[in-house]
């Protein structure tokens, strides 16, 4: 690239090899011209109009056998501002990286030793970096790689990681409750008076802010925030807030952990076995999806990967 470009020239330039990237990459394709617009264009264009500031400061992506991680360069340390683990959104993170201005983003592989990163400071991928335009273009791009995920593994899924996002509860933990309370049915009712996907009782239901527990936004809002206000109680102990959604807060309490109900210590195992199914699908899509492949759900919320 002539050195005697200006920063618009070379943005261009980036752009237009992007658009040929995108025709050639399933990634790509598979986040769609906006996604990817997004990341050309707003990264680009927001690096090169803070390139008076940025002036000292450069990028790295590095990829190793655990992780991706995104260092800042400059300055007296070396900072980790982000990092992805997961065979699939690593990758998408190192690959999308190739498409952005090397005088601001380099890449490197270190598969045995990083013991050179200094000052490490890492951040969950859902956190922000303010002003790191890089760093926020990826969070972005991960959101909506997990979002995809739901949506097309199991009914009702968009709301369901929507409503996760919202009150910051595991989507996956959402998902393994409803399989078992309703099997994805937002019609259920229980003998009891449960109602709904997630099987709330009305006074339940009405304290968590839902008038309609037959509607699957209000009933999903409701339980979410419900899994949420337990996960508080007991300082995020899964297996205590699997089992307070079965036989409530004052029991699980009352007998310090899991009570001795057989019904409970069922509703538990199935919860988390459910779980356990719903994070290796996630593996496995993932793994599909990087070879550009697709999945397609079944009536009862199961997932075939094609």
């Amino acid at each position: 690239m002539p050195k005697n470009q200006s920063v618009q020239e070379r943005v261009s330039t980036r752009v237009a090899k992007g658009r040929q990237a995108f025709q050639r990459k399933p990634l790509l394709r598979f986040l769609g011209g906006r996604g990817a617009a997004t990341l050309l264009v707003g990264a680009a264009l927001s690096l090169g109009g803070l390139s008076d500031a940025m002036s000292h400061v450069h990028f790295l992506v590095l990829k190793d056998l655990d992780a991706v991680r995104v260092i800042r360069q400059g300055g007296r340390k070396d900072k980790v501002l982000a990092r992805w683990s997961g065979t699939f959104t690593g990758n998408a993170v190192y690959k999308l990286s190739q498409l952005l201005p090397d005088r601001y983003v380099s890449r490197r592989l270190s598969l045995f030793d990083d013991r050179w990163v200094s000052g490490d400071t890492l951040m969950n991928p859902g956190s922000h970096v303010h002003g790191n335009v890089f760093v926020e273009e990826m969070t972005r791009i991960n959101d909506a790689i997990h979002r995809g995920f739901f949506s097309a593994s199991m009914p009702y899924g968009d709301i369901i990681h929507a409503k996760a996002a919202k009150y910051d509860v595991d989507p996956l933990l959402v998902a393994a409750v409803i399989e078992q309370e309703s099997k994805f049915s937002h019609m259920a009712r229980s003998q009891v008076g449960a109602r709904g996907l997630m099987q709330l009782m009305p006074k339940t239901g009405r304290w968590m802010g839902a008038s309609d527990l037959y509607d699957p936004e209000q009933n999903v809002d409701a339980g979410v925030r419900y899994i949420k206000y337990l996960q508080s109680r007991f300082d995020g102990n899964l297996r205590k807030t699997i089992a307070a959604y079965n036989a409530g807060e004052g029991n699980v309490r009352r007998y310090n952990g899991v009570p001795p109900f057989r019904e409970t210590q069922q509703y538990v195992k199935r919860v988390l076995s459910n779980l356990d199914k719903r994070n290796r699908q996630l593996k496995g899509w993932e793994k599909v999806q990087e070879q550009g492949g697709g999945v397609a759900s079944e009536p009862d919320g199961s997932l075939t990967i094609r």
